[in-house]
Formats: C-alpha cells, sequence, structure tokens
C-alpha cells in the first residue's frame, strides 16, 4: 500500500511540474517519468491480483496428511461411526451361539485439509459372527470434520454393497484424490464358489461434503478353479488435472494381457464416472 501511495504522489508532482511550463525536453523527460511510473503502477495493481487469486486457489487447495494436528484414535473413531451391534439385523446373530457378536475395526483413515478446514475420511469394517460361506461382514465409508475442539460425523455411506463371504468384509484398496477438491476411497471384496471366483471394486468419494458411489464394476473374474480359461482383471487409475474432476481410466486384461482401456468422465448430475 505504501508503494502504490508513493507512486500516486509521484504522478500528482509531475503533474504539477507539468504545468509549471518549461522546455519541450523538460516536458519529454517529465512524459517519460509518467510513463515509467504507470507502468510501475500497473506492475503493483498485477502483483495484487495475483495474490488474491493465489490465495483464494490455496483456500480451496485440498492437501492429504498422513497425521493430524487433532488425532483420533480408532476406539474414539469406531464410536464416532455410530453403528450399533442391533442396527445390523438379524444377519449378523449367529444363529448357534448367540454370545459371538460382530466386530468393529478401523483398516485406513485418510486426514486432509481443504484451507482451514480439516476433514478425516475412513473406512471400517464389520465382521459376521456367522462363519458360513455365504456370510458377508460389512464395509463402511465415514466422512468426520473437526469443528470447534471435537470431531463430528458429517456422512456415512453404510455396508457398501461388495462381495464377500466367510464372514469378512472385503478390503480398502487406498484412499487418492479423484478432483482438485476431491478426495475418495476404493474398497473390494470377493467371492469363491466352486471353482469360480469373482470379485467387485467400489469407489465411494466424497462431493461437496457428501459420500457418493462414484464407481462400481467387477474387479475380476477366474474360473480356472473349475475347469474353465476365462481370467479377467480391471485396473483403474485416475488421470490428475490442474482444475475440477479428474478423468477416470480402466484398464481391462484377460490372462495378463491388457485387452482395451476405456476412459470415464465424472457426470456432476448423476454423481458418478460414466
Amino acid at each position: 500500500m505504501k508503494k502504490i501511495g508513493s507512486i500516486a504522489v509521484s504522478l500528482a508532482l509531475l503533474v504539477l511540474f507539468s504545468n509549471c511550463g518549461g522546455t519541450e525536453t523538460n516536458t519529454a523527460e517529465l512524459d517519460k517519468e509518467k510513463q515509467k511510473l504507470k507502468e510501475a503502477q500497473a506492475a503493483l495493481d498485477k502483483a495484487k491480483a495475483d495474490k488474491e487469486s493465489a490465495d483464494s486457489l490455496e483456500a480451496n487447495t485440498l492437501r492429504l496428511s498422513t497425521t493430524s494436528e487433532n488425532p483420533l484414535n480408532d476406539n474414539d473413531l469406531i464410536k464416532l461411526f455410530n453403528i450399533s451391534r442391533s442396527s445390523l439385523g438379524s444377519d449378523f446373530v449367529n444363529e448357534n451361539d448367540a454370545s459371538l457378536k460382530p466386530e468393529f475395526k478401523i483398516v485406513g483413515k485418510q486426514y486432509y485439509t481443504i484451507g482451514q478446514d480439516y476433514y478425516l475420511l475412513a473406512a471400517m469394517g464389520i465382521t459376521n459372527p456367522n462363519d458360513f460361506h455365504l456370510s458377508a461382514g460389512s464395509m463402511n465409508i465415514g466422512l468426520f470434520q473437526y469443528e470447534g475442539d471435537r470431531w463430528n460425523r458429517i456422512d456415512l455411506k453404510k455396508n457398501v454393497e461388495i462381495l464377500s463371504g466367510f464372514g469378512g468384509y472385503g478390503e480398502l484398496e487406498r484412499f487418492e484424490q479423484f478432483g482438485s477438491k476431491n478426495i475418495c476411497a476404493t474398497v473390494s471384496g470377493g467371492y469363491m464358489g466352486q471353482g469360480n471366483m469373482e470379485e467387485q471394486r467400489v469407489v465411494v468419494g466424497v462431493v461437496e461434503n457428501s459420500l457418493k458411489v462414484i464407481y462400481a464394476a467387477q474387479k475380476s473374474t477366474n474360473d480356472e478353479g473349475a475347469g474353465g480359461t476365462e481370467d479377467k482383471e480391471t485396473r483403474i487409475s485416475f488421470k490428475k488435472s490442474e482444475a475440477g474432476y479428474y478423468e477416470l481410466k480402466e484398464e481391462k486384461y484377460s490372462k495378463k494381457r491388457l485387452t482395451k482401456t476405456n476412459v470415464k468422465v465424472f457426470n456432476e448430475t448423476k454423481m458418478k464416472y460414466i
């Protein structure tokens, strides 16, 4: 601000001196000085605008972190998920021994910030006490924000639909960004029966502080255990861009060889990749 003020004063003095008369040489010199001061003023105005733009970008930048100034231990996080055993239903009651209960476990946490706001995206698995072939556990994704002096749950995607059995709940593959201000959790699960193996993959993303299933598809199939010849797999990755949502690339393999590549874009109306 002092530099801008001094330039304005200099311009005023130059105008005053030019009005006092003088030779053509003096007038030409004054014109040159005025032009230099105008250019300096323009440069200062541009620098100010660039700084305001950078400050605005910084306020909306998502940054991932392995920890937090206010870390949340697993036991407290399980409580914040606020999923009771009774809410799981009769499928999670052991048919032979009622004393066997579902077990809750935090399988992954990802802290991140957007500007001055602190968030946590977490995955929690719940086992099914029935150890049968078709007894599926539950994978749950929770979104939390640190406000005031505590963490609060702001959204929950309960019982993400992935294949599992024998009481399991699948696995967390990874946390990652799928947009300049968006983060997601990729989970998967599988099932094997009579030599046939099938896996599913689901991506749960944060869109405007709400959890959405932004992608769901078959991860792999294999029937070689049943005497077949099928061995297929789909791999996915996000292509980073400077702003907005990233592109999602599917790579399809058959017997470990790449056979097809698809590129999907995020549809903001349907809130998923198509």
